[in-house]
């Protein structure tokens, strides 16, 4: 169960407007007036109070046409998925046959009601709006293959929609963009000069010329950019932490012409080619400028979007081909047949066959609230360095925003030059923005500085390692850094891995492909006695990885010995651990398993106490919304707090493990 008395829910006592008495019924009848009903008769007041207590709970939704709360009661499905449970009183109460006086006027009329979405035109999801149902909004159907805007983040969940543009519902001279049910619309407020959100119930006071809304771009930038969103929430405007995706496809006419829109693109996905690889994200590197422009790259750092200057057009290639693309030259597996943006979906070209044949593909801009991240470190030995950190994104250092204590003495910033991140101190800035790489401690990957792993700090004249656990206070991490191409594992040349140290990536394959056959190990291994490194590729070739890969998920293979991995198992295991180290480190690439409703319902209301308390009152409208994809409302909450699903459910299931063993017998 949720444990709804945490939740603290808002009842609403319907029953006490159901129960109002005649003024003469509470202070006598007028004088010489006869009586024509007796007096209240005992237990009717108690009778009155009886519904309070039976009301479930609500959601509380603001109404900005009205500039009220509403409220609308959660369906009896969802709180039994939040462990809510109705008293038998209740059901009793239900039951009854017998009345109190005056009970069969009241049940003549219609019982009171709580206002919810039906009471300012709105209806359930997949069904028309009354607006639309009166003619107050456009009644033609949502064409979903056109270009649309999609938003994650807001408080309202039910803002978090796709929107399709309608250039046939014009409002101040600017197209609207509708959701697919048609109950929101985002729409040009002309005399302000912004974008805004609202519901279809108020269209026809947008015609009138009126500006209602649930959220407004402050900026008056173009609706695609994250930031600059506000949001009317308990009765205030504040900042919404966004992730927006506008999506367009070949058939549509270029979207980003504006040079103003362009220069803020960092991120575009592809969808369409038939080359495979080709589809997915690509992210800005400012620094890595390629014939005259900076390039994009995708995750992999294998493929990378650039400008071929000679062509005058953009184009996609890969990375055995840089060397000659920074000559000058311009190969590639797709291009634009115009000077157009990269962004633009229609104007591609590609190689099928051997031939160039134009590319069905859209295209995906994907954008995020500048929100400044800020985070706490613990676990150096260096006092200085255990503090919070807090982001300037002005204060770019080797292609990155910095982060800085509050004192201005120590930052954090990427190395380039070692594709890693670093601290360092004010003193060396200089040194830092020239492109060195001083520090007092340093990663010892290219991963992002929030993500679990090992540090080196200095100790004395010398490196050693240190455990460090970084908390997130504020904002939401969003690393588009592209990872480094990996080296191929020598195989017969230059270095040899002992025995030891292929029994480490043993162990590490099995790890992730098939924790069963732990327990088999020391087996596997007497019987390949002397022959670990036909072992360990028997093993990559019977799950399919590559070499190169596990050895890049183990942070140091060439050091690490069976006595450290077995110390490192006793750690999961929740034994030691005494120096703060992540403890679910091995679940980096573990996925979480299919669950109940209910757990995953846990889940979400375990992070949110953890990161945010005063969403377990939306609880019950999550639910309501997520019904039957409660493991996707699981996956987006675990995105928003930068948490890891698979370990926050382990450490879920040890935390209740724990209670359990500690609970005292009966």
């Amino acid at each position: 169960q949720l444990g709804l008395q945490q939740l603290a829910p808002t009842w609403h006592a319907f029953g006490r407007t159901a129960a109002m008495f005649r003024a003469s019924d509470i202070f006598g009848r007028k004088p010489g007036a006869a009586p024509d009903r007796p007096a209240v008769p005992p237990g009717t007041a108690e009778n009155a109070k009886r519904p309070f207590a039976q009301a479930g709970p609500v959601n509380r939704v603001w109404d900005p046409a009205t500039g009220r709360f509403v409220e609308e009661s959660v369906p009896a499905d969802i709180q039994e998925l939040m462990g809510v449970k109705r008293p038998k009183t209740a059901q009793q109460a239900e039951q009854g046959g017998e009345r109190a006086w005056g009970d069969e006027e009241r049940a003549s009329k219609p019982p009171p009601k709580v206002l919810g979405p039906a009471s300012v035109g709105l209806t359930a999801r997949g069904q028309a709006p009354p607006a639309q149902e009166r003619r107050f909004g456009p009644t033609a159907q949502v064409d979903k293959t056109a270009p649309s805007v999609e938003y994650k983040g807001f408080s309202k969940v039910d803002l978090d929609d796709r929107y399709y543009e309608r250039s046939s519902v014009p409002v101040h001279g600017r197209p609207t963009y509708w959701t697919g049910d048609g109950q929101f619309f985002i729409y040009w407020q002309g005399e302000v000069q912004r974008w805004s959100i609202c519901d279809a119930a108020s269209f026809a006071a947008v015609k009138a010329g009126q500006l209602p809304g649930w959220a407004y771009k402050e900026d008056h930038k173009h609706l695609c950019q994250a930031s600059g969103w506000m949001e009317a929430w308990n009765g205030e405007w504040r900042t919404a932490d966004l992730e927006v995706i506008f999506r367009s496809s070949h058939q549509h006419p270029p979207q980003w012409e504006d040079p103003v829109i362009q220069r803020s693109i960092a991120t575009v996905e592809f969808r369409g080619f038939s080359m495979k690889d080709l589809n997915t994200r690509f992210f800005l590197k400012s620094n890595e400028v390629i014939q005259g422009r900076p390039s994009l790259w995708d995750s992999s750092g294998v493929y990378f979007v650039y400008w071929q200057e000679s062509m005058q057009r953009w184009a996609i290639c890969d990375l055995k081909c840089l060397d000659a693309v920074r000559n000058g030259k311009c190969p590639g597996w797709a291009y634009r047949i115009d000077a157009g943006h990269f962004a633009n979906a229609c104007g591609w070209v590609e190689t099928r066959n051997g031939e160039w044949a134009d590319a069905a593909i859209e295209t995906a801009v994907i954008g995020a609230s500048t929100r400044g991240l800020k985070v706490e470190f613990t676990g150096f030995t260096k006092p200085d360095l255990n503090t919070t950190f807090s982001e300037r994104s002005d204060e770019e250092i080797q292609g990155k925003p910095s982060l800085w204590d509050p004192s201005g003495t120590y930052f954090v910033y990427w190395q380039e030059s070692m594709k890693r991140w670093a601290i360092c101190d004010s003193v060396s800035l200089h040194l830092a923005k020239s492109g060195l790489s001083p520090g007092w401690a340093y990663r010892t990957d290219s991963q992002h500085f929030t993500r679990a792993s090992t540090w080196m700090e200095v100790w004395g004249k010398a490196w050693r390692e240190c455990s460090v656990r970084c908390t997130i206070l504020e904002g939401v991490v969003r690393d588009s850094t592209p990872s480094v191409v990996k080296a191929e594992m020598p195989e017969a040349s230059g270095t040899h891995l002992t025995a030891k140290q292929y029994r480490a990536l043993v162990r590490k394959v099995y790890e992730l492909k098939n924790p069963a056959k732990l327990q088999d190990l020391q087996v596997i291994y007497e019987k390949y006695a002397d022959r670990e490194s036909d072992l360990f590729k028997q093993v990559c070739e019977k799950y399919g990885v590559g070499p190169d890969e596990i050895a890049a998920e183990v942070p140091n293979p060439y050091a690490e010995a069976p006595e450290a991995q077995e110390e490192s198992r006793l750690t999961k295991a929740g034994v030691g651990n005494e120096d703060g180290g992540d403890v679910y480190a091995h679940l980096e690439n573990a996925d979480v398993p299919q669950l109940k409703a209910s757990e995953y319902a846990v889940l979400v209301q375990n992070i949110y106490e953890r990161h945010n308390p005063k969403k377990l009152q939306d609880m019950g409208r999550l639910l309501k919304k997520f019904k039957g994809r409660e493991r996707e409302l699981f996956f987006e909450v675990c995105k928003k707090y930068g948490v890891h699903p698979a370990k926050t459910h382990a450490q879920y299931q040890d935390e209740q493990d724990t209670r359990e063993n500690m609970a005292e017998p009966a």
